[in-house]
């Protein structure tokens, strides 16, 4: 569950300091800052890339953990409503997960708390599905991902992974890479992989060599990115109003994702990632302008 709070931009001076040469906007310590706005919604990345491709029309599950506190019981509502089978989906006896957006000029800063569970990649041997999608997972990720492989190998399953933030800073995920069917990155993410500074075509074509079959880079304002090992593509954003831009890389992937399961080609799922991600930054939080099948054909 995240907390979105709007600064007050016309009375920004009053409130706050800001270093336009940083990049920061500065916080009085010990002060009561008065906020424009504020919301709650459902977000994270498996949460958000599960409602996404529930959306499009697919048939989705989620797997792993989650708190058993009062916000952990609105998330698992909220997924059962989107139509998200969360019958793999565990609840631990640990403190929930909560995150802090604050929003400026349409940009945003996340305090996230994540509690210390582990999951595991419990699904029944007799369940069948056409795809896998892994994304960010706690302290035991290296052994959620080594199950949720041999499980994917054993049905026949092809592999997204869209690694977070820990996994891509511990460097420890080449290995899964090899597996990889449809990898996805935003440009920080691939260089940080890579110890480079590329481009998002070159960082593309680069990351394909750890083994990923396709690799897509998002870039931002920059559009995105995609090689298949034998072509490169690329997409520009799609001009759109922006409110928020939490969600908007997980939005791009179940877009994408959502398309090549439809059998559209990597031109087409292309603009299904920038129409789902366009949509998105017109909202407050991740899922609420996630688009619909009938919405983004």
């Amino acid at each position: 569950m995240d907390v979105f709070i709007k600064l007050p931009e016309d009375q920004i001076d009053e409130v706050c300091s800001i270093d336009r040469k940083r990049c920061k906007i500065e916080l009085g310590f010990g002060e009561k800052i008065p906020v424009q706005a504020l919301e709650f919604a459902v977000g994270g990345n498996t949460g958000n890339n599960a409602v996404g491709l529930s959306r499009l029309g697919l048939k989705v599950a989620m797997v792993g953990a989650l708190g058993s506190g009062f916000s952990d019981k609105m998330v698992l509502e909220s997924l059962q409503k989107e139509k998200v089978d969360t019958k793999f989906v565990k609840q631990l006896p640990v403190e929930s997960g909560f995150g802090v957006v604050i929003g400026y000029q349409e940009e945003r800063t996340i305090l996230s708390y994540y509690p210390s569970m582990d999951g595991e990649f419990a699904v029944d041997t007799d369940t069948e599905s056409d795809w896998i999608y892994l994304t960010t997972a706690g302290k035991n990720y290296l052994e959620f991902y080594n199950q949720a492989i041999i499980w994917a190998k054993e049905h026949n399953a092809k592999i997204a992974f869209n690694p977070g933030s820990r996994q891509i800073k511990e460097n420890k995920i080449n290995e899964d890479l090899t597996v990889t069917d449809l990898l996805f990155v935003n440009r920080e993410e691939g260089n940080e992989l890579l110890k480079t500074d590329l481009d998002g075509r070159d960082l593309a074509r680069k990351l394909a060599k750890l083994g990923p079959k396709i690799v897509v880079v998002t870039d931002g304002p920059a559009g995105a990115y995609c090689f298949d090992g034998q072509k490169d593509y690329f997409a520009p954003i799609i001009d759109a109003p922006v409110v928020e831009r939490t969600g908007a890389g997980d939005a791009f992937g179940s877009g994408f994702m959502a398309a090549i399961i439809h059998g559209k080609s990597i031109s087409e799922a292309l603009v299904w990632g920038s129409k789902n991600s366009a949509s998105v930054l017109g909202f407050v939080g991740p899922q609420k302008g996630l688009l619909t099948k009938d919405q983004i054909w």
